[in-house]
């Protein structure tokens, strides 16, 4: 079967040709890749341009990432399609292996990536920390409205899917236009997992302590903003479907910490969406719902809210930045 390797790219210049050559490496025989620039300000069109023997380049006024991927599928014509951000890269085997994996009924193969650093050195960890398959990505998905998956560049999708969730309004996701792939996978078919890298995901900060700072950076709002984005979108596409679902659909341990940080530190209120629940019975509600975390995991967690909603500023700054030290996070 043909796989399509779609690049989306902006403003990767130092890190696009390592990911296209990735591309090129493939073992798997009917390859077809295609790069997307979304409007890049730096030399990166210059440097696809040197590939256009090679690769499809599609050249486009920057939309955002919803727009690259709007535009990369329809441009392809794989059955199954890997969308590649430009600072990542795939080993050799990944288009073979996803190939191999997938069987008919089959809406997604994802596979675990190892962590860089900046620089493409091995952070000796992989993401997701936890991954899961049908039918627990179902389970969770009803009611968290997520499950544990790699991003974007770490699964592949098969085009009678896309072709349910494509094209998507692009102005709401300018970024993370990777949830509206990921999230709803599992309602359309099963997700097979590999349990093995496949690719390198590439950390631009290692530095997580920044996200304190400043009465919380856009980034760690943004963060938020896109979490509550997803369950709406979650929301109406179980809705569409006709699957049942917790209302409102409740926070993944991942989620509970970004809501905890920037509620505390960016004053976000509760959202009337959420079932008229305050913020903090939502994010306790979630924490003991979230079933693969043990008692001990739940009971840390539980403290660490408490203690960053509940504290003084400066003494729960010191706390916050310890959340790293709660159940991982399995998505970017």
């Amino acid at each position: 079967m043909r796989v399509s390797i779609v690049i989306d790219n902006y403003n990767s210049e130092a890190f696009v040709a390592q990911a296209i050559e990735s591309a090129l490496a493939q073992t798997h025989a009917d390859l077809e890749v295609l790069v997307v620039d979304d409007g890049s300000t730096d030399r990166s069109a210059e440097v696809i341009r040197r590939y256009r023997d090679r690769v499809r380049v599609v050249e486009k006024p920057n939309g955002g990432q919803g727009s690259a991927y709007n535009r990369g599928f329809a441009d392809s014509s794989g059955e199954l399609v890997i969308f590649l951000d430009g600072d990542d890269w795939l080993y050799p085997q990944a288009a073979q292996a996803v190939a191999e994996a997938w069987w008919p009924g089959v809406s997604k193969v994802q596979f675990e990536l190892d962590m860089v650093d900046r620089h493409g050195r091995s952070m000796k960890r992989q993401l997701p920390r936890h991954m899961q398959g049908t039918p627990m990505a179902r389970q969770l998905m009803r009611r968290f409205g997520t499950y544990g998956s790699p991003p974007g560049s770490g699964n592949a999708f098969h085009r009678s899917f896309l072709e349910r969730v494509l094209p998507m309004d692009e102005e709401p996701w300018r970024i993370g236009a990777d949830t509206l792939t990921i999230l709803p996978a599992p309602a359309h078919g099963e997700v097979v997992s590999i349990q093995r890298p496949l690719g390198a995901y590439r950390i631009h900060h290692r530095d997580e302590s920044r996200l304190f700072f400043n009465n919380a950076p856009p980034h760690l709002r943004s963060e938020a903003v896109r979490l509550d984005q997803a369950k709406h979108f979650m929301t109406e596409a179980l809705d569409g479907l006709g699957i049942e679902h917790d209302r409102p659909l409740l926070l993944a341990p991942w989620e509970v910490r970004v809501m905890a940080m920037c509620t505390r530190f960016d004053s976000l209120g509760p959202d009337p969406a959420h079932g008229g629940l305050g913020m903090r019975r939502w994010m306790l509600r979630s924490i003991w719902a979230w079933p693969l975390t043990g008692l001990a995991q739940k009971l840390a967690l539980t403290v660490w809210v408490l203690a960053v909603l509940g504290l003084p500023a400066r003494a729960a700054l010191p706390v916050a930045r310890l959340h790293r030290a709660m159940t991982g996070r399995p998505t970017h």
